[in-house]
């Protein structure tokens, strides 16, 4: 019969055939039924050969290759018939004549029988049977006959060198080994403990016709199965003490047999005894075997008689489910003791772990264990030559290390692949099912694709829960059985000790440690079974008052706390909105800006009860108000409740913030009316500026002294006066008296232009308070109107590092580096200013304009496309967006824009003059029409100056630069005129060009300096003067090591008086000497 005919002979009930997957659900077997579920990867033994070549065999090994598991060491071999009788009765059944019992010796290669005598050993029953030995209960001639237990193999490995390395009560030791050189047998002597494998026991406590619902029938199997032993060897003496020694007295009391086992037992006492013939099979789970109803306590009579026996007493006392983790538990111990010893089992299954008489689990066959060394690989090749196990308790990577192409090595199965399999145990026990589809080999599928379909199932995730399978276990059971099946190793439990406690926490009523443990029910339950005095119904009753008393307190405590954080989140906020406002409203702000700073202070203002500048504010009529202030005219500011719930220190900072926002919304009105309103616009706007400083005065009186100096100049400014005097000026003797009094005070008179007087202030704000944000801020716009650019950079930095995440320090700090001509650090800084704020479509329109001044003409049209989308209609952007089409090769879109501006608005000077730069290369004429017709309206236009002398350059030096005096004249700052004029002084040798290098290189960028080192080149060739063609030379090598392209200068025809030089060859990779060729004007 084949693999597949054996599968099917398998079903009970002759079910359909077929040999794919299949899922191992609760099942019980007839007592006809065949092997057990793992028995289909079982080979019966009968020849070591047979036993060692064997691809259908629970042990796969990789005899070549550890990585190498060739075709030809997985053969479909033809099916073994399954042994009922003697192996007297196999043997000759194979026409074998029969060895042992008649004297004859054994043959080479041939495994002994019941019967047969081995190195000193009598065999007397055989107790078991696997792929690769037997295991028979002898005695040892040698020591008066003592019974022992042997186990018979090929004499290969290193099992009991091994086994002789462990000293663990739940391993099972050696006392000798023998290699008998006539048969090529080895025999291993290990002491009897009694009990029957935890196989056997799972099959024969659910093999009754009433199951055994408790740890008591996990005792009484193991009883029932050692009682295979046939009367006659019972009766032995050395049985006996064994017995005495080693189980309890109600084995030794033992009582009849059931009639059946008596039978079997005692027709052939040399015939090998299988549960799987005797009982009923079926895998199922302690839960299902030994958990339900029907418990019933241990007979006092039994306690006595087990008060020597803990392991069995805890058993027999036990429900199902802490029986089985009991057990697991010990198996863990015993793991952790092996592999501390540098000891991989390999091939743990319930086939290879003893419960002894007594109890006690143990660990069995060590044959294909591996040693480890310190390192974590194999200590040598024997043991990677035996790498394999029992297929359905493989973890992925064991099962990958066996697949020739795999990516596992077998250094990599290590000890998690063993606790792999002792969670697939645990499982077992608990659930009565295996968590994966049962797949057996049927016909046409080779065992590699078993293989790796078992991989690949056991690969999946979510691993299956074990609850799913028993709804009644525990959440943390089930966490911890998830976390040993997980399919990353680096996810389980990393050694058997972390395992054990676990476990062992598990019976303890102790919270877990390495895994976790996701019910809260659980704990509480746990730890009421820990203190089960506290947990009484009287302790409780009591805990319950008390609690109640406790808790009111605690209750309203923690309300009153609620409030308290609640006040402080929305202080927090109030004040990161309010600093937001106020940066809007600052002195210098764009129009734009000013109107969303006046938005979100209104709604600040409001949002503290507050009225804003549009509403009616409430008059009297209130009743001493607990809260808030009254103006001099009866006006009642009151503040939220939650204002009352902070500190004195926090509420002054509200008061504070309010009062500057109220101020600051004051000035940005009146300001906003004289640009955009009408006359009665800038009446009415000045008449609520002195309410709103009142209620600022009110909430604030340390904000006074700029709060009069303001409303002074809006009532001159209401009673028509230009003297416009304040209220300081009649009190000689006031002075602001905090730092933010000033920083207002300076703010203040920057609007009115005394810059001296407004840095005067903001040093005294700064003398009180270095880090005051608001006085860095007005000193970076007060240098900035000084044109100190630079300085006014860094108090902008000083800003970002006092508050990083406000987009307008940001901002600022990039305006002034631009100006300054640090055009690099100015994108970055507009760079972080978008991403804190991506709605600051400034910032996108002032990065776009230097971008353009980077040459980054793509970038720059992206931003001036999203600065246009969203509303930005200053004529500077619009007019920046058509330069861009026409730099990019698109004159015919950039004319079109211009167009369609000037049609709407033919006045407009800004777009005519971008136009007629962009017309330039393609139309002098037209530009130069342009820039006329923009002097005409404006003589003094900077840039239509400048752009016409980028037209006359081209053939009238002496033109071009009266009209850059004229352009320079009207704005000291265009430094575009300034670096176009040293160019055109340099070509009519006009010494005043040194002038215009030296502005150039103390506002230094790579193209100022190009034009730098050009415009020396040419004075020095038009004038003879060697001393400016070296210097030409320096500053040429700065701006090429500041990122200027070396290409272009080294075809550029206006340094052709230094291109024989050595060093410019060395700068601009080109040959020293070669005809100059003329390329096109610079801007």
């Amino acid at each position: 019969m084949d693999l597949k005919d054996r599968t099917n002979a398998r079903k009970p009930g002759g079910g359909p055939e077929g040999g794919g997957p299949r899922p191992v659900g609760p099942r019980r077997y007839e007592s006809d039924a065949g092997p057990l579920p793992w028995d289909a990867w079982n080979l019966p033994a009968e020849s070591a050969e047979s036993l060692s070549n064997s691809a259908e065999s629970t042990v796969l090994r990789s005899p070549f290759s550890p990585r190498c598991l060739r075709r030809s060491d997985l053969p479909h071999s033809p099916q073994h018939p399954q042994i009922k009788g003697s192996d007297a009765a196999s043997s000759a059944s194979a026409g074998e004549p029969p060895a042992g019992s008649n004297g004859v010796r054994l043959g080479r290669g041939r495994l002994p029988s019941v019967g047969d005598e081995i190195g000193g050993f009598r065999l007397v029953l055989e107790l078991g049977r696997g792929a690769f030995a037997r295991v028979f209960l002898a005695e040892e001639a040698r020591l008066a006959g003592r019974l022992v237990a042997v186990k018979i193999s090929r004499a290969e490995g290193d099992e009991p060198r091994m086994l002789a390395r462990l000293h663990h009560a739940n391993i099972m030791p050696v006392h000798s080994v023998h290699d008998d050189p006539a048969t090529g047998l080895r025999v291993l002597c290990m002491p009897y403990f009694g009990g029957a494998n935890l196989a056997q026991v799972l099959n024969h406590s659910w093999g009754f016709a009433q199951p055994r619902p408790s740890g008591k029938g996990l005792v009484e199997a193991i009883d029932e199965l050692s009682h295979r032993i046939p009367e006659e060897l019972r009766a032995d003496a050395s049985f006996s003490r064994r017995c005495r020694s080693r189980t309890s007295p109600s084995s030794r009391a033992g009582g009849a047999l059931q009639p059946s086992m008596r039978a079997h037992a005692c027709a052939n006492p040399a015939e090998p005894v299988r549960a799987s013939e005797r009982f009923p099979s079926g895998f199922r789970s302690l839960v299902g075997r030994l958990v339900g109803g029907g418990q019933s306590s241990p007979l006092p009579a039994e306690a006595e008689k087990e008060a020597f026996v803990p392991s069995r007493m805890f058993l027999r006392n036990a429900d199902g489910l802490h029986a089985a983790v009991w057990i697991a538990a010990r198996l863990a111990e015993g793991l952790d003791h092996a592999h501390s010893h540098g000891l991989l089992h390999r091939d743990l299954k319930p086939a290879n772990i003893l419960i002894a008489a007594d109890g006690t689990p143990m660990l069995l066959d060590f044959n294909l264990a591996a040693v480890r060394d310190e390192d974590g690989r194999d200590g040598d090749g024997a043991s990677r030559a035996a790498l394999g196990g029992t297929i359905p308790y493989m973890s992925p990577e064991h099962l990958d290390a066996l697949d020739a192409a795999g990516t596992t090595t077998p250094d990599q199965v290590d000890e998690r692949s063993d606790l792999y399999s002792l969670g697939l145990i645990l499982f077992e026990m608990i659930a009565g099912v295996h968590p994966f589809l049962e797949i057996l080999p049927g016909a046409g599928r080779e065992t590699v694709v078993v293989i790796r379909q078992m991989i690949q199932e056991r690969s999946r995730t979510p691993v299956p829960s074990l609850r799913a399978a028993c709804p009644n276990v525990p959440w943390s059971l089930d966490a911890l059985v998830a976390k040993c099946l997980d399919p990353d190793p680096g996810r389980r439990y990393q050694s058997a000790h972390d395992l054990g406690e676990d476990l062992r926490r598990f019976l303890d009523n102790l919270p877990m440690k390495h895994c976790p443990e996701p019910s809260v029910r659980e704990r509480a339950a746990k730890w009421a079974r820990r203190h089960p005095t506290l947990a009484s119904s009287t302790s409780i009753a009591c805990l319950c008052v008390a609690l109640v008393v406790v808790l009111g307190g605690i209750g309203w405590k923690a309300y009153d706390t609620m409030l308290g954080l609640s006040a402080r989140m929305k202080l927090r906020a109030f004040e990161s909105a309010s600093i937001e406002a106020q940066f809007l409203l600052s002195v210098g702000s764009e129009a734009s800006m000013m109107i969303r700073g006046m938005e979100k202070s209104r709604a600040l203002l409001e949002s503290l009860g507050i009225p804003g500048p549009d509403l009616e504010a409430p008059m009297g009529g209130h009743q001493a108000p607990p809260r808030g202030s009254t103006d001099e005219r009866g006006r009642v500011v009151r503040l939220p409740d939650w204002v009352e719930r902070l500190t004195p220190e926090e509420a002054g900072r509200v008061r504070q913030r309010a009062a500057s926002l109220l101020i600051l919304h004051a000035r940005a009105g009146v300001t906003w009316t004289a640009l955009r309103g009408s006359a009665e616009d800038r009446r009415l706007a000045l008449s609520r500026g002195v309410e709103l400083l009142e209620m600022a005065r009110t909430l604030d009186p340390e904000l006074a002294f700029p709060v009069d100096r303001d409303r002074a100049r809006f009532e001159a400014a209401l009673e028509g006066r230009h003297d416009e005097g304040t209220r300081e000026g009649e009190q000689p003797g006031r002075r602001p008296t905090s730092p933010e009094a000033w920083a207002l005070l300076a703010s203040s008179l920057l609007a009115d232009g005394e810059v001296a007087a407004a840095e005067a202030a903001i040093r005294e704000a700064l003398a009180q308070d270095v880090t005051s944000l608001w006085a860095w801020f007005a000193l970076g716009h007060c240098y900035h109107e000084q044109r100190r650019y630079l300085e006014a950079a860094g108090c902008f930095s000083a800003c970002v590092a006092l508050g990083p995440g406000y987009p307008i320090c940001h901002f600022n700090r990039g305006l002034s580096l631009a100006r300054g001509g640090r055009l690099l650090e100015a994108v970055a800084a507009y760079d972080h200013a978008v991403r804190l704020d991506p709605s600051l479509v400034e910032a996108r329109a002032n990065r776009a304009l230097v971008e353009l001044e980077l040459d980054r003409v793509e970038d720059a049209l992206a931003d001036l496309r999203v600065a246009e989308r969203a509303g930005c209609r200053e004529p500077a952007v619009l007019a920046a967006l058509g330069e861009s089409l026409a730099r990019l090769g698109r004159p015919d879109e950039a004319e079109a824009w211009f167009s369609d501006l000037l049609r709407s608005n033919p006045a407009d000077a800004v777009v005519r003059i971008a136009r007629g730069m962009s017309r330039l290369s393609a139309d002098p004429q037209g530009a130069m029409a342009d820039f006329t017709a923009v002097l005409a309206r404006d003589p003094r236009s900077p840039l239509a100056h400048y752009g016409a002398a980028r037209v006359l350059r081209r053939h009238d030096h002496r033109g071009a630069i009266s009209h850059l005096n004229a352009a320079i004249e009207a704005d000291p700052d265009l430094i575009d005129a300034i670096e176009l004029r040293a160019l055109e002084r340099g070509h009519v040798g006009e010494r005043s060009a040194l002038e215009d290098v030296d502005r150039l290189t103390h506002a230094a960028t790579p193209r100022r300096l190009y034009n730098a080192a050009c415009a020396l080149a040419l004075y020095g060739n038009a004038s003879g003067d060697a001393v400016s063609l070296d210097r030409a030379i320096e500053i040429l090598s700065e701006a090429i090591r500041a990122g200027f392209p070396p290409a272009q200068a080294a075809r550029d025809p206006d340094l052709a008086a230094i291109r024989d030089r050595p060093e410019f060859a060395r700068m601009t990779g080109r040959p020293a000497a070669g005809k100059p060729r003329s390329g096109p004007p610079r801007a």
